[in-house]
């Protein structure tokens, strides 16, 4: 006599990782915290620092010196106006008074300027002012006239405020969530079901990659409209963001599966976030430090993400090749996820 088996058929290990997903993407979207310190609050920084920089930032008038016939040097001082000058000259070379020279190169279609490293703001104004001159389309490469490479703060910000962004859904939508997690048993609870306990964890991520994929597309449009990324570079931006996310969801998991209390793991995360903010030059210019500081510092992994998010900002100043920023952080990200599955605790009591 053939027994009949009762009960609901297996589950595939597919449809139970969806299914988590779902659920572990639902609590995500549902956490304010997360979602404050996520998204909200890096994009009024970012608004904040525009308009910061729009009223503080020197914006003219400007005394200029281009390198060709006087009509060019007329058209540009038309397109830029607000009082500012523009004059003709045989030759590059050093122009005192002048807050840039500019050398028109038709062969490359590129603007090439020499910028007086106190007036930077030159730049944009002369970036802006180009679809009023004959130079649409043209790409602007600009230097200090002393050689250096000029600080443009918005081009330094803005990686700076998505790594936070993203820095924050590792800590507070990632860490805290775990731990909390914990604390309530639930962890316990869904390592006792046929789910594989690799794919409760990797459940989590598909809501984190597509939170992060939505801070990008936010602060990517706005610095293509602001002229400080290229739409070409934007692929290769989120190779850097993708390895970087990775990078900093492996540091959320190793802290969700060391601490115990939430309220501690905030504290924690509180702490953490701006300290590694400022001492790695997210948000606090490593060149403004001695170079015995700086210099160290600049090996950081969180310092290569903000280096390596600058390769792709329009005026970016880097200080590593962009291969060797994506080593460090890859080789990190492996490290830091091979310490969290060695360390994640489950419950409350075991060790």
């Amino acid at each position: 006599m053939n027994r009949v088996r009762l009960g609901a058929p297996p589950v595939s290990t597919s449809r139970q990782w969806k299914a988590l997903s779902r659920a572990m993407t639902r609590q995500l979207l549902r956490d304010p915290a997360a979602l404050f310190f996520t998204v909200v609050f890096p994009l009024l920084m970012a608004v904040f620092f525009v308009v910061l920089m729009q009223l503080t930032w020197v914006r003219g008038p400007f005394d200029l010196a281009v390198v060709g016939p006087g009509t060019q040097a007329t058209t540009l001082q038309e397109a830029l106006g607000g009082g500012s000058t523009a004059v003709a000259v045989a030759e590059a070379g050093p122009q005192p008074g002048k807050a840039a020279v500019i050398v028109p190169d038709e062969a490359s279609r590129t603007l090439r300027m020499a910028v007086d490293p106190e007036q930077p703001s030159v730049v944009a104004a002369v970036r802006a002012a180009l679809d009023d001159t004959g130079w649409q389309g043209w790409e602007v490469v600009a230097v200090g006239s002393d050689g250096s490479a000029l600080f443009d703060p918005m081009a330094f910000v803005i990686p700076g405020v998505l790594a936070f962004a993203l820095l924050s859904l590792a800590l507070t939508g990632t860490a805290s969530a775990l731990v909390a997690m914990r604390a309530s048993g639930t962890l316990r609870l869904l390592s006792t079901t046929p789910a594989r306990r690799s794919a409760v964890l990797l459940s989590l991520l598909p809501g984190r990659g597509l939170l992060a994929l939505a801070v990008l597309t936010l602060m990517g449009t706005g610095a293509v409209a602001g002229g400080l990324l290229e739409p070409a570079s934007m692929l290769r931006l989120l190779l850097t963001t993708a390895i970087g996310l990775v990078m900093l969801l492996a540091l959320g998991y190793l802290l969700g599966g060391l601490l115990s209390s939430p309220e501690v793991t905030n504290a924690i995360s509180g702490l953490l976030t701006p300290v590694l903010l400022m001492s790695t030059g997210l948000l606090f210019p490593l060149e403004l430090l001695p170079d015995s500081v700086a210099g160290p510092l600049s090996w950081t992994p969180l310092a290569m993400f903000g280096d390596a998010l600058r390769h792709d900002v329009v005026g970016g100043i880097t200080r590593h090749p962009l291969w060797l920023d994506w080593t460090v952080m890859a080789a990190t990200a492996a490290g830091l996820t091979a310490l969290a599955a060695r360390t994640f605790r489950w419950d409350t009591e075991r060790a």
